[in-house]
């Protein structure tokens, strides 16, 4: 069997990030493990999530569509944790790409919202009742 163990991402500033991970991973069943001035973790359905800080000169905040990361998606067995994660993103006055909705191009009942971290990470919550869990 093959699966990611952890998938580890940058931060310029873990005081920024961290409430936004707190709240969004945690509406996804992970809660927050080891935490340093250097790294937070947070544990829970999949792999392990590892936040770090950034090293060096450049803090810039990540552009979607350069090279890199593109977005990580997580799937949810209900439409109303995708509903959940947005409401706490717009409370949280983080960014919201894509509001909630149907994307029937991508598969039938696919419902999601894209969302993004204080850095420009950009993440997916989809409920997709057709994807294999």
């Amino acid at each position: 069997m093959l699966s990611f163990n952890h998938l580890a991402l940058t931060t310029a500033d873990h005081a920024k990030s961290g409430p936004f991970y707190d709240t969004v991973f945690g509406l996804l069943g992970y809660t927050r493990g080891y935490t340093s001035d250097r790294l937070c973790t947070w544990g829970g359905p999949g792999p392990e999530l590892l936040v770090y800080i950034t090293e060096g000169e450049d803090t810039a905040p990540h552009t979607h569509g350069r090279p890199g990361w593109q977005h990580g998606a997580f799937s949810v067995d209900e439409r109303d944790t995708v509903d959940a994660v947005h409401s706490a993103v717009v409370e949280g006055g983080w960014t919201v790409v894509h509001a909630p909705r149907e994307y029937p191009d991508y598969a039938p009942g696919y419902y999601a919202t894209f969302v993004e971290d204080p850095d420009g990470i950009r993440w997916e919550v989809a409920h997709i009742p057709t994807a294999p869990h």
